[in-house]
């Protein structure tokens, strides 16, 4: 199977080619998937009569969003689309369980955690064919106008099974106000942060930070964000471990020191339990993954809005990092509207369409001319620290067996702010969750 290398920088762009191949059979289609679009910047093609399913996780704004656009779609199209939208710790075993049976799927939203998993048991149509028909897209619209570093996550054994969105990282927010009134300068470092978190911790009602503590992934995301400060990785190109003891004990400690220094709960709390505590007032720091910041400047949800400074993870100064997040949207494999599948897929993945996203979810496209919108620019404010965060990065990891070493590095981080283990203990577990989970 082959893998992509890590630590690929988002800003620079950087060259890949991508050579077409795969199929695009197997498709029943009642209309013309070639036919232009109804109108300027609309989807390509006519579906009419056709009944597809789209399965996701639940949430929004992105379901209602995505709402919004599958009516929009069906409207231009003659197709219909319908949204199985579930929690997201539901999600793999729905997904799995109906992709194992009689189907019923059309398209997927897969999360990088399983679709090793996914690909290699055969559940996703590959769709080199689609990108490289330029009948079935519109000008500029090809492999060549993704991110090559994002749009290569969505690749298993040489072949595209799915183009990205929903593209984030991590990052540290930080009450500008908080910490002017304080006379703290603005935090550089995460010894910076966890110093702050320390000092800030119970003035005024707040806690010092807010930080994810259930394991539901984004543990494991920040975990990943510290290791990367520190130049380190879960493993290496040819999938066996180089995770360092003394760097993942490092960062254990620090998402210790910020543990105690959150609200109380902290082991409850996923990414939007922390930003809604941090939206209300009641942290004067946070680190999250950037869709969910968006709480922060959103005035419908947040009483701090327009009080934050945003600020990439970085254990050395100047060597800002994180962790490239994102989700795939794919096909299944034994979809009978295949055609049409790709023609939402298209569609929805292009930059206006994720232009329009972002404003109301705080995610990133995976197009590059999404990262020369004005307005995305000037409605995120965090998109400057993101991308100095996204240069020195490695992707979530996407191997088939990766979802057991990622509960087990969870449930380590959990270990260690219950105080029942040290952070080295806590380390040496995951050393050896990853080591049994990957070899080496």
């Amino acid at each position: 199977m082959s893998r992509r290398s890590p630590r690929w920088p988002i800003a620079l762009f950087t060259a890949l080619t991508l050579t077409a191949c795969g199929s695009t059979g197997g498709s029943t289609t009642t209309g013309d998937p070639n036919a232009a679009p109804a109108s300027p910047g609309g989807p390509m093609g006519r579906f009419t009569g056709e009944k597809l399913v789209l399965s996701r996780w639940a949430g929004d704004p992105w379901t209602s969003g995505q709402k919004e656009a599958a009516a929009e779609w069906s409207a231009a199209t003659g197709g219909s689309l319908d949204l199985d939208a579930v929690p997201y710790e539901n999600l793999h075993d729905k997904q799995a369980l109906t992709l194992s049976g009689a189907g019923g799927y059309d398209i997927l939203y897969v999360h990088p955690s399983w679709f090793g998993e996914f690909a290699k048991a055969g559940h996703l149509a590959p769709i080199d064919g689609y990108l490289a028909d330029a009948k079935r897209n519109p000008s500029g619209y090809s492999a060549a106008a993704f991110l090559p570093n994002v749009l290569a996550q969505g690749a298993y054994d040489g072949k595209q099974y799915c183009v990205p969105d929903f593209v984030s990282t991590t990052l540290l927010a930080y009450r500008k106000d908080v910490f002017e009134a304080a006379g703290i300068p603005a935090p550089k470092t995460l010894d910076d942060v966890a110093a702050a978190a320390t000092a800030l911790n119970g003035k005024n009602g707040m806690a010092g930070i807010a930080v994810p503590g259930k394991r539901a992934g984004a543990v494991a995301d920040i975990m990943g964000s510290l290791l990367t400060a520190q130049d380190n990785w879960w493993y290496g190109p040819d999938q066996k471990t180089t995770l360092d003891r003394a760097k993942a004990a490092k960062a254990v400690d620090f998402y210790v020191k910020a543990a105690k220094a959150a609200p109380s709960g902290v082991l409850n709390f996923h990414v939007d339990e922390a930003a809604t505590a941090a939206a209300q007032g009641k942290a004067a720091m946070i680190i999250s993954t950037t869709p969910s910041l968006q709480a922060l400047e959103d005035p419908a949800k947040s009483a701090t809005s327009g009080k934050w400074g945003y600020a990439p993870l970085q254990f050395t100064a100047g060597k800002p990092a994180g962790e490239l997040i994102y989700w795939n949207w794919c096909i299944a494999a034994n979809s009978q509207h295949k055609d049409a599948a790709y023609s939402f897929l298209q569609w929805y993945t292009s930059g206006a369409q994720q232009a329009k996203v972002a404003l109301a979810a705080a995610t990133a496209g995976a197009t590059k001319d999404f990262y020369t919108n004005a307005d995305v620019q000037a409605k995120l404010p965090f998109l400057t620290a993101m991308n100095d965060a996204l240069t020195t990065s490695n992707p979530q990891p996407s191997l088939p067996s990766w979802p057991k070493a990622q509960d087990r590095i969870e449930l380590a981080v959990q270990e260690a702010i219950q105080g029942k283990l040290t952070p080295d203990q806590a380390a040496d577990a995951m050393v050896q969750a990853v080591q049994e989970t990957l070899g080496g």
